[in-house]
């Protein structure tokens, strides 16, 4: 009893002192960018260069054979060192062939069913499905990734508008996330099977929804202990960098990684410089 109570009483503690550091701002968050070859895309350019303006990244580049990982500088960081990975994709009609494959597959579920956040972008919405976390059908492939005029948004459901994701934005409106045409590969769960996905849906598209029809781009999935979060049809233009619409898509997807990250097992934690541990080894003490 009295090391239980002290092993309560140091969770607490800790607990404490990590709540003051929760992460406010973006650079708190560590992100993984997952990407099939070291050769991206004019999209994927500017969403990832976006993010590394704006929170702690590294490109995790998969190799060949699948299931490792590598950075820029020829290391082999661990999933686990992330708080976030976030997969965007958008050149061809297909994920590349080391995101498929089996033993990558295993390393992001495990990752996430441990704890981690992951975000899906793109034509990577479709990686729910590979890694067999949504079984209700096939993900829509269609293009192009994005359009003119600017009305190509999604609409916040009911049950969703007081979500961290959306925080900063006017729910009673449809919130609007691109206005450029823009070349790409993008998925959805239109006409997903006849029925929803099996996630929560946390934005339908601005025009349109219902069970069986509407493009539910905009879904939340609770695997194990982690959180994915699909984003979809033609909101993801990270190319559009001078719109209000360009705007609203870096600010939700700021709040998407934000959530992510602070949900995450795998945030770092560090009370005034003097303890580095992270979320799920605090709530591990607790048990």
């Amino acid at each position: 009893m009295k090391h239980s109570l002290t092993g309560r009483c140091l969770f607490l503690t800790l607990l404490v002192s990590a709540c003051a550091i929760v992460p406010v701002y973006s650079a708190d968050v560590t992100v993984g960018l997952l990407a099939g070859s070291n050769k991206l895309g004019e999209v994927e350019e500017a969403a990832y260069g976006w993010a590394k303006d704006n929170f702690k990244t590294t490109t995790l580049l998969v190799d060949k054979s699948g299931g490792n990982f590598k950075n820029p500088k020829g290391t082999a960081p661990q999933p686990e060192q992330f708080a976030v990975l976030w997969m965007f994709y958008t050149e061809t009609n297909t994920l590349p062939d080391p995101l498929l494959a089996d033993a990558t597959q295993q390393a992001i579920l495990g990752y996430v069913e441990a704890g981690g956040g992951v975000f899906l972008s793109a034509l990577a919405l479709r990686y729910v499905v590979e890694l067999g976390i949504e079984k209700g059908g096939d993900p829509r492939v269609f293009g192009p990734l994005g359009k003119d005029p600017p009305e190509i948004g999604i609409v916040p459901t009911a049950d969703a508008k007081t979500h961290p994701v959306f925080k900063g934005f006017d729910t009673s409106k449809p919130v609007y996330l691109t206005s450029m045409a823009q070349v790409g590969f993008t998925s959805d769960f239109h006409n997903f099977g006849g029925t929803d996905p099996e996630g929560t849906i946390l934005g339908t598209k601005t025009r349109g929804g219902g069970a069986g029809g509407g493009e539910r781009p905009f879904v939340e999935y609770e695997v194990g202990d982690g959180i994915v979060i699909t984003l979809g049809h033609h909101n993801g233009v990270y190319t559009d960098a001078k719109s209000k619409e360009g705007d609203n898509l870096r600010k939700l997807t700021t709040n998407v990684l934000n959530y992510l990250g602070e949900n995450s097992a795998f945030f770092a934690v560090e009370p005034n410089g003097k303890l580095a541990t992270t979320w799920g080894d605090l709530k591990a003490l607790s048990k």
